[in-house]
């Protein structure tokens, strides 16, 4: 676990009153536990992408990959499958939100963006930007990125909704969903894109993104992506995950891929 952001995390939860907790406190507490988990160096998975366009199966653009990605740079190599066989050559790729290319990891710190973004241009300073500033002597909650414009109960969770302060192609998250017992995010809202490769356009996408843990690692499940103004939707589903402790160096340098068709990723 990063120690800065493990420090931020615990600092965070100790701010989060037990009774009337506020908006921008669980946020805060929320976002800090999130980035401080480790990420393994390696994660393999398998995405399985289903699309529809006016309600109808897009088979043309649905497919399954196994893929084998290293955490940090999310440099990877992927391979179609057929059912649960691999069967396609070997592909480089580097998964990623909001770009022309499948979103991922699974394990992806979905607060990154964010936290290492260069700030846009203000108009005026901001005398201290750190996490919790003194003012006054008070100590007091702020997030950088984001501020709170909702705050309420949802069964067993707090939603969130939030708004960039500054950057909206950066700070895309629109809303969380965090266990009301641990923080833990269990659901986001995030703006994305969708990239059309037969006429090159690009639509505005909504992604909910769906949560779960492992061995208290938040991970993404599944994503619904639809296109609020065109007939897309996308899902996709993140299964068979496993974290290995080293893989060739070779899966990340694709002009090594033709010394080794004998021995492909499988």
């Amino acid at each position: 676990m990063n120690g800065a952001y493990a420090l931020a995390a615990a600092v965070a939860l100790a701010a989060v009153p037990a009774t009337r907790p506020s908006g921008e406190a669980t946020f805060l507490a929320a976002k800090a536990a999130f980035v401080a988990h480790e990420r393994p160096p390696y994660v393999v998975y398998t995405l399985e992408r289903r699309d529809r366009r006016g309600g109808m199966p897009d088979f043309e653009n649905s497919y399954d990959l196994r893929i084998w990605c290293r955490t940090k740079d999310r440099a990877a190599v992927s391979r179609r499958m057929f059912g649960d066989r691999i069967v396609g050559p070997p592909e480089f790729l580097v998964p990623a939100f909001d770009e022309v290319v499948d979103p991922g990891p699974p394990t992806a710190n979905m607060f990154e963006d964010a936290l290492f973004a260069p700030p846009a241009p203000a108009a005026t300073a901001v005398p201290d930007e750190s996490p919790l500033p003194t003012i006054g002597g008070v100590r007091t909650v702020y997030d950088r990125q984001y501020r709170v414009t909702g705050f309420r109960r949802s069964g067993d969770q707090w939603e969130i909704d939030l708004a960039p302060r500054r950057d909206p192609q950066r700070n895309r998250i629109e809303a969380i969903w965090v266990d009301a017992a641990t923080l833990a995010v269990r659901r986001m809202r995030v703006r994305d894109h969708l990239y059309l490769s037969f006429s090159a356009e690009v639509l505005d996408d909504e992604f909910d993104v769906r949560f779960t843990e492992r061995d208290g690692l938040p991970m993404i499940s599944a994503i619904h992506g639809h296109t609020p103004l065109e007939p897309y939707e996308t899902d996709y589903t993140f299964r068979d995950v496993a974290f290995p402790r080293t893989l060739p160096d070779w899966y990340f340098h694709p002009e090594q891929y033709g010394q080794h068709r004998g021995d492909p990723p499988s």
